[in-house]
């Protein structure tokens, strides 16, 4: 089969297909010809070196995907050949065929496009997470979501939408806006041009959640924007400059990384939280009753994935690009 295997760190342009061979089936596993794979800045982390849950080279990236059963072990039960599912996977769905947990697979929501469950799994799960097991959002929470215009940002919003929330996002360009307006932003703020603190102490005294993505200043300031009983959640730092070879950067790294400061804790009666995904995911019990939790909800409130833009498999290389440009929406895709 074909396959992009991380052979070497670095740039989009070491990312290879190879052929290599099919993975055997397990009694706990579930085989699926991959027909759309979702793309997530896990992956640009992986392919620089700098992703501490990826596995040892050489491995093939990816984290999910939606495709097709082929064969399935012994013990699964729960889907069947032939069978349409989204599947998550620690990685390996950069290929044609994949076999993903057979606690990571489910069936396809009946009301996307094929593509659009493609783009669900992870991005979803990720905000699900934050917000609602960790955040503990309420319907009269005014919210911040940081980088609101990406794949977790857009699925943020729409959760966050849901409950009913006042919504405030922040976005690198204007022409997000619109997107962002149009999901349930009550807010957009574009950072590039204006002060987000600057812009929310305008409007409110401060706001209960911020789902934040970015680290450095931008975790300061949304710490310092929260209101009393307020949370602050933690899944992700891009922000964060660091790079392997240069140790000037490791010392930016910790200055810039999000700390937790327990006497200011205390003073000001805030709570800060954190998940990463994947550890979570390795936890079948918790992974299928989130699952259970969030597709409840996404079929009452008729959500969907935003997608940004679809590349064709030979042209995977293209998509961590475009992502690592900044200028793309909603979630990437890749056509296998």
């Amino acid at each position: 089969m074909k396959a992009y295997l991380l052979t070497r760190h670095g740039k989009p342009e070491v990312l290879k297909i190879h052929e290599v061979p099919e993975p055997q089936i397990l009694p706990d596993k579930v085989k699926i010809r991959v027909m759309f794979i979702g793309i997530n800045y896990a992956e640009i982390l992986s392919r620089r070196g700098l992703y501490r849950w990826a596995p040892k080279r050489p491995y093939i990236p990816g984290l999910e995907g939606m495709g097709e059963v082929i064969e399935v072990g012994s013990k699964v039960e729960h889907v069947k050949p032939g069978q349409k599912v989204i599947f998550g996977s620690q990685f390996g769905s950069y290929a044609e065929v994949i076999c993903a947990d057979m606690h990571l697979v489910f069936p396809v929501f009946s009301q996307f496009a094929l593509e659009e469950n493609g783009a669900f799994l992870v991005n979803f799960l990720t905000a699900w997470v934050a917000l609602v097991k960790l955040g503990k959002i309420k319907s009269a929470d005014k919210v911040l979501i940081q980088a609101a215009g990406g794949g977790v940002g857009t699925a943020a919003v729409q959760i966050a939408k849901g409950f009913g929330c006042d919504i405030f996002g922040t976005i690198g360009s204007d022409h997000k806006i619109e997107l962002i307006r149009n999901l349930g932003v009550a807010h957009p703020i574009n950072y590039n041009k204006v002060d987000f603190y600057q812009f929310i102490k305008e409007k409110v005294e401060g706001v209960d959640l911020v789902l934040e993505v970015v680290g450095g200043d931008v975790f300061k300031k949304s710490l310092d924007l929260l209101n009393p009983f307020g949370r602050l959640v933690v899944i992700g730092y891009a922000g964060i400059p660091f790079k392997k070879f240069n140790p000037y950067t490791w010392w930016l790294t910790w200055k810039h990384a999000p700390k937790v400061n327990i006497l200011k804790m205390v003073q000001r009666s805030y709570s800060i939280s954190g998940s990463h995904l994947g550890y979570l995911s390795g936890n079948s019990k918790v992974a299928v009753e989130v699952e259970m939790e969030l597709r409840r909800f996404v079929q009452e409130k008729n959500l969907k994935p935003v997608i940004g833009k679809i590349f064709d498999f030979d042209h995977l290389p293209d998509a961590h690009a475009f992502m690592e440009s900044r200028q793309s929406t909603g979630k990437l895709l890749v056509k296998v």
